[in-house]
This record gives structure tokens, sequence and C-alpha cells, in this order.
């Protein structure tokens, strides 16, 4: 498949494209990646140079491979991170002229927007990826802090991110809804919950302490390359969360700062 993906990007470390270009190629894919930042790398770090990419700097971008005709080609477009809201809005323009060309061609959201309780991006991007990307998005992966900022909902643990998960995708009309980072019952799990088609299906994975970034992103590109391939959003997630625990545990293992993506993929990419 080709996938046209549309997020931040670093030269060292593994997140937005960073991680999910390798992910998605090691899956198969071909991997035709937009940047939104270039940085040198990811801001958890105590310094980093770079800057944000423009949204008229990624149009040209994304008008280059217009005029050769490859966005007739796209299998699927996969947003992440997007810097600003005007990049958001060209990523709903883009979803509607690839939809055009190709009708079965996915559109796979992931409103990053925030985590544990705060919110990373500027209020009127948020409100972008609210109002022009969540409704029309094919597959959506929020957290739980995401869940709650899209729904008004409180999520605190596995019963309320499925009620918040069912009310979003409702109202949202998402054929895929899958929430990651809920609470299981016990403190050394982490739960995530796939919605298609009035069915739940929920994996458990160990929960490990790391000191890295890009986690989301990585799962992000494991779950939609095996999905657009095989439309199969249960087997999906079975898959990225079983591949992402192989590259947590070797990460944690390691105390290394970036996740063990690549030293990995024998393992997870079976």
């Amino acid at each position: 498949m080709n996938v046209l993906s549309i997020q931040s990007q670093v030269v060292y470390g593994h997140v937005g494209n960073s991680a999910a270009a390798f992910v998605l190629q090691r899956q198969g894919h071909a991997v035709w990646q937009v940047p939104t930042v270039l940085f040198s790398n990811h801001l958890g770090k105590p310094t980093f140079r770079g800057r944000a990419v423009p949204a008229e700097q990624a149009n040209e971008l994304i008008q280059g491979l217009k005029e050769l005709g490859y966005l007739d080609d796209v299998d699927m477009l996969l947003t992440g991170y997007l810097g600003t809201a005007d990049t958001a809005r060209l990523a709903a323009e883009l979803a509607g002229i690839i939809r055009a060309q190709r009708p079965h061609a996915i559109f796979a959201c992931d409103p990053v927007m925030g985590d544990d309780d705060a919110l990373y991006v500027k209020a009127d991007l948020a409100d972008a990826i609210t109002t022009d990307l969540v409704p029309i998005a094919d597959v959506l992966l929020p957290n739980t802090f995401e869940l709650a900022r899209l729904t008004g909902r409180t999520v605190k643990d596995g019963k309320s991110a499925l009620e918040a998960a069912q009310a979003l995708q409702q109202k949202s009309g998402v054929k895929i809804l899958v929430a990651t980072g809920i609470p299981a019952d016990r403190p050394d799990r982490i739960a995530a919950l796939a919605l298609e088609g009035g069915k739940v299906h929920r994996a458990e994975a160990p929960r490990r302490k790391l000191r890295v970034s890009g986690n989301g992103d990585t799962f992000t590109a494991l779950f939609t390359g095996h999905y657009v391939r095989d439309r199969d959003a249960a087997g999906a997630l079975d898959f990225a969360m079983r591949a992402m625990d192989v590259i947590c545990t070797a990460t944690e293992a390691a105390d290394a700062d970036e996740l063990l993506i690549v030293q990995t993929q024998d393992d997870w990419a079976k």
C-alpha cells in the first residue's frame, strides 16, 4: 500500500514520521512523508534546534505530488502532530481530494493534542482537529486525554473510556475508533479498545517504565499499517499491542532514551 504521512519529523530519535515511516515500511508499505516540523530531536530533551514547517510549504510538497499524479495512488492518508490549524485544514482538504480519486482509500487520524491531562498544542489547532478532521476520519486513534477532550467527559478507567469511545464514535460517525492508554484493572497493565460495527475488542499489555517519546506515533503506525492491509480492527489491535510490548520491553531493559524500534524489528514484525 501507499501511505501519505503528515506529521512531525526529527533528525535523531523516533517520534512522528521518524517513528511511523520505518514501522510502516517494515510492514511492507511505501511511505511518502510530509513534515509538519523539522527538529534535531524531540522537545522532551534538554535542547533542540529546528523549526515548524509552514502550511504553505507543506502544501507545496503535496502539490508536487499532485502534479505528478501520485495522489491518485494513495491508499491511506495518515496524520499525526500537525503543528498549526492551517495544516489541519490542509489535511482535511487533502483527504477530500484523495477520496474523490480513490474511494477505497483510508483517512487515519491520530488527533494529537495532548497527554497526561495537559493540552500541548495551541487551542486553535485543537479546535481544527475537532471540527475539520475528526468528523471525516475513517480511523481515529485518541489517547485518554484526547478522548476526554473530544467528548467533554471524564475518562478515568475502562468503563468511562468505553462509554466515551462509544459516544464519540456515534457522534462523529468514524468507522474505526481506537482508544489507547486506558487504565486496566491492575496498575501494572495498560489497555486499548477498538470499536467497529457495534463490536468492541479489548487488548492489554504490561505497563512499562520508559523515558522516551513517540509511543503513540509508533502504536498508530503499527495499527494502521496492519489495518490498511487486512481491514481487521481486532487483529490490528492485537498486533499493535503485542508489537509495542516487544519494543517497550527491550527499551525498558536497555534504559534507552529512544524506542528500540529498529533493533527489535525481527521480533515485532512477525
